[in-house]
């Protein structure tokens, strides 16, 4: 048992050890990033919280993690959540490794407990009294043979290297943990202990992700099919009398998704949400749950945010429908005879019922993190399977060619390790910068516009705002109606100095999604850039209304109402206001914050306070001589009482 544990870890940890410095990406950044809940355990309640739409809202034990990561993290590093750009130092590089380390290592150290639990899960299982005699004596084998192919299998990639989806493995370990600890429970020693684990494994799990709705129904159908020698009129009330105080108990604990705040992920999830209906979503589905079955036997292409059409008709999915019909009926006539093949059944479809059928998830329509748990019952199928149509073959055959068959089934589950392996290490580098994984992507669909859109962004962020642009205007082409797009598009457009198509794009941007704060920002900017303040004015507010801790915009707004030549726009007092809130934020470290202020100032006539705060400037600009001169022109100009001006059209 121990060697077999210890070759679980082994073999887990070689495959994800080139995963522990990959980047922060996706939703990782609304999520993690810039989660403000995150930055203290105390007060729990914080800790335990997220903002509204994103992957940890309504998931408390989940974003309890992220903040137990940002606390043991390295001070100097605990903010440091990017890889450095080509111009930064080794030290900033540095600062990202420490820092991003430890939120890796905590995802590979879930998995691999996931993967023990699985080991003991299929253990038992074999074990149990329904298929002791048959498989038994070979039990730890097989168990470990299941337990090895799914920690290694690349389709698990995105639920371990990608930080965010934590939230999906560690709900895995808690439902396998429940279920463990329900099977333990069962053999009589130790049964208060073993129940008391279940129902805790259970309420986490809750706590954790949705999916783990299924962990109640899992143990009951796991006790109906195994805990009798065969199936018989008395085997029901035999079990159900012994153990309903434990389903009653694991059953409570759903009702703690009732106390998870409602309508927290509404923008993705939800009925009629862009045109989905739960029966598009559930034909489209049909669809998808092909597509996961073929992946999980040819892991190839791995797609983060993968774009899947909607099915508006059955007869687009008349194929993949009636399959999954017929699989499904089977899984339910196999638990309704008790048979240990419906338990498989049940396993993938139970698991996937919460993401996979009539409630529509419209900004994630199919994900690889969903296979988590599901592929543990096809790959526990697949090993049992070929060992006992193994065992049926071989029958008649000589010894010899029983243990060459035995030889030959060792070499082939190796193989398949190490391919399975070698896969995930490659696809662990897809994760280690945000251009790499969109890249990956592209290269698999490239009419995805969600995919160019993300690596416009990310190009924008790093400055090549001719790539961007590029990959913007694909994004657009493909989809003209997609905000994300048309905005990073116009802020590229506007740092190439194509102000006139930059607007264009904004503007089309906030028709399309009129809350949309990055473009609101980005247009102020635009306008700000043609002269036009009166019109850059009202979309520094809207920003400002909605982050009043928005640093740059307060200094760019501020200055603007501080040295406008538009006496509508105007505005000394208030730049001052500005000024003082972003020094406030900066704890006073800040130059621009400064410069703000002593514009403003200026504008009040206030020029001695104004030289004054330029001075602060100057010392805190030492590092850049053709800032300090251009602040030391400004003090001259101040002391001979002159304003600053920016015309306005």
């Amino acid at each position: 048992m121990l060697i077999a544990a210890a070759l679980i870890v082994v073999v887990g940890a070689w495959a994800y050890s080139n995963s522990l410095g990959g980047a922060f990406v996706f939703d990782d950044f609304p999520a993690i990033v810039q989660n403000p809940n995150i930055r203290s355990i105390w007060p729990l309640t914080r800790a335990m919280s997220a903002p509204r739409d994103v992957t940890l809202s309504a998931r408390p034990v989940a974003s309890l993690t992220f903040a137990i990561n940002y606390a043991l993290a390295p001070p100097d590093a605990r903010d440091t959540f990017e890889r450095a750009r080509t111009d930064a130092s080794a030290a900033v590089v540095g600062r990202f490794e420490r820092n991003v380390w430890g939120y890796h290592f905590l995802n590979l150290a879930i998995h691999l407990a996931a993967a023990l639990a699985l080991f003991g899960v299929v253990r038992r299982t074999l074990l149990s009294q329904r298929l002791r005699r048959r498989l038994g004596g070979a039990a730890t084998s097989l168990s470990l043979g299941t337990a090895i192919v799914w920690v290694v299998h690349p389709l698990h990639a995105e639920a371990v290297t990608y930080l965010v989806q934590r939230v999906e493995s560690l709900a895995g370990l808690f439902v396998l943990l429940t279920l463990y600890c329900a099977i333990r429970a069962a053999d009589g020693a130790g049964a208060r202990l073993w129940s008391s684990g279940a129902l805790a494994s259970c309420a986490l799990g809750m706590g954790t992700k949705e999916v783990a709705v299924a962990g109640p129904l899992l143990v009951i159908v796991w006790d109906s099919i195994f805990l009798a020698e065969t199936p018989g009129a008395e085997a029901w009330p035999s079990w159900w009398r012994r153990r309903w105080p434990l389903y009653a108990g694991l059953a409570a604990t759903c009702l703690l998704l009732v106390f998870t705040e409602p309508g927290a992920r509404s923008k993705s999830v939800g009925l009629w949400l862009d045109g989905w209906t739960p029966w598009t979503y559930l034909l489209t589905q049909a669809g998808v749950l092909v597509h996961y079955l073929r992946l999980a036997a040819w892991p190839s292409p791995l797609i983060l945010d993968m774009q899947w059409p909607m099915a508006r008709s059955l007869a687009s999915v008349a194929a993949p429908f009636a399959a999954l019909s017929l699989t499904f009926a089977l899984a339910a006539v196999g638990v309704a005879r008790r048979h240990p093949l419906g338990f498989a059944g049940a396993w993938y479809f139970l698991l996937l019922a919460p993401t996979s059928s009539l409630l529509p998830i419209v900004t994630e329509v199919v994900a690889e993190h969903r296979m988590y748990l599901p592929l543990a019952a096809l790959i526990a199928g697949a090993v049992v399977g070929s060992y006992v149509l193994g065992r049926f073959l071989s029958v008649s055959a000589g010894d010899g060619a029983r243990r060459f068959a035995q030889v030959a089934g060792v070499v082939a589950l190796g193989a398949t390790i190490v391919v399975l392996g070698l896969r995930t290490r490659a696809r662990n580098l897809d994760y280690a910068s945000e251009e790499k994984i969109w890249r990956a992507s592209i290269a698999s669909q490239p009419a995805n516009p969600r995919v160019r859109t993300a690596l416009g962004a990310n190009l924008v962020i790093a400055g090549r705002y001719g790539e961007a642009e590029f990959e913007l205007q694909k994004a657009v082409d493909l989809d003209p109606g997609r905000a994300e797009a048309l905005s990073n598009l116009g802020a590229a457009e506007f740092a190439l100095g194509k102000l006139d198509s930059s607007i264009v794009h904004l503007e089309r941007a906030l028709a399309l999604r009129p809350e949309y704060l990055d473009a609101h920002r980005n247009l102020a900017e635009a306008y700000l850039a043609r002269g036009q303040h009166a019109l850059a004015a009202p979309h520094f507010r809207r920003v400002l209304d909605a982050r009043p801790d928005h640093v740059v915009v307060l200094n760019h707004f501020g200055l603007m109402l501080a040295v406008s030549s538009d006496d509508a726009v105007r505005s000394g007092a208030l730049a001052l206001e500005l000024a003082e809130r972003a020094l406030s934020l900066t704890s006073r470290s800040d130059a621009a914050s400064f410069g703000t202020k002593a514009a403003a100032l200026a504008e009040l006539d206030r020029f001695d306070e104004a030289v004054i705060a330029l001075r602060d400037a100057i010392a805190l600009s030492s590092a850049n001589p053709g800032l300090v001169a251009e602040l030391e022109r400004l003090v001259s100009s101040y002391q001979a009482r002159r304003k600053t001006r920016i015309l306005a059209r």
